[in-house]
């Protein structure tokens, strides 16, 4: 019985391969040429990386994903930086005079995260200026910054941030403390920041001193996860020559242009009576390093 079987199974197993190698149990020659011709493709698997709400949480001090990037030049906000983060930033300062051409000063600043709620930043400082048929583009100093939050993101409300900056400009030296709060106007698509700045020469006179106090604030609306539109006011007063009082107004725009870059512009013209300056407008690009 066992050998009926077993010569059943071989003969099946002869047949079966005469067929296969004849093609009689497979594909007709005329579908497998068109095979040939047009093999079959598989369906198109497509990835797509979604991006952050701009009020998602991120981050070990757990804040919006729109704190950690600069959405106003004039105003900053909490720490931009997260901890193990560097970001390089391009600035671009025009200071349309009242008597005179335009000044274009420039800035090349490196954030980097340093954790335990730590942002330290570092800049060169240079600028194009002089008269209108002859400017010039000259190296003006450096200078760096340091930040600390008070606390993780909605621990404390206008989320406190402590900032000073030492610099080094023209060879004279100089300080500039200033209190940052921001937030989010409740469960809206406004956010805000506002600044108090204090801003001084390290020397013995106060004429030589040029003492400056000023407030900036800042209000935006995120349309979508690439673009926030709104408005910034600075107001500076001036403690030294003949106590001067200014105030610029206008509109500002941060721009999404990749996954790592971005832009920020601010456009302010001068609403007080008096100034240095007709407008104060400052273009800034922004790309996350790592």
């Amino acid at each position: 019985m066992i050998k009926k079987i077993l010569l059943i199974v071989a003969i099946i197993a002869l047949f079966s391969g005469n067929a296969i190698a004849q093609n009689k149990l497979s594909t007709p020659e005329s579908e497998v040429q068109a095979q040939k011709t047009n093999p079959p493709t598989l369906p198109a698997v497509v990835v797509t990386a979604t991006v952050p709400n701009q009020f998602d949480t991120v981050g070990e001090y757990n804040q919006p994903v729109w704190t950690t990037t600069r959405m106003f030049p004039s105003t900053r906000a909490y720490v931009m930086t997260p901890p193990g983060a560097v970001k390089y930033e391009k600035w671009f300062d025009f200071r349309d005079r009242k008597n005179g051409p335009t000044q274009i000063r420039m800035r090349d600043e490196f954030a980097f995260g340093l954790g335990n709620r730590l942002q330290l930043d570092l800049y060169n400082h240079t600028v194009y200026d002089g008269p209108s048929e002859d400017k010039t583009f000259a190296w003006r100093g450096f200078s760096w910054e340091i930040r600390y939050a008070l606390a993780d993101w909605g621990k404390i409300p206008g989320n406190p941030t402590l900032y000073f900056e030492h610099k080094l400009i023209n060879g004279v030296q100089g300080i500039e403390p200033k209190l940052l709060l921001s937030d989010r106007f409740g469960n809206s698509d406004w956010i805000w920041a506002t600044n108090l700045v204090y801003e001084a020469n390290l020397a013995k006179t106060k004429e030589t001193q040029e003492r400056e106090y000023a407030v900036t604030a800042s209000v935006g609306k995120i349309i979508n996860n690439n673009l926030t539109v709104g408005a910034t006011s600075h107001y500076r007063y001036h403690n030294y020559e003949d106590h001067i009082k200014e105030l610029y107004i206008g509109p500002n725009v941060n721009y999404r242009l990749g996954k790592n870059a971005r832009f920020s512009l601010e456009y302010m013209p001068r609403v007080s009576k008096e100034g240095k300056y007709d407008s104060r407008s400052f273009f800034i690009f922004a790309w996350d390093l790592q």
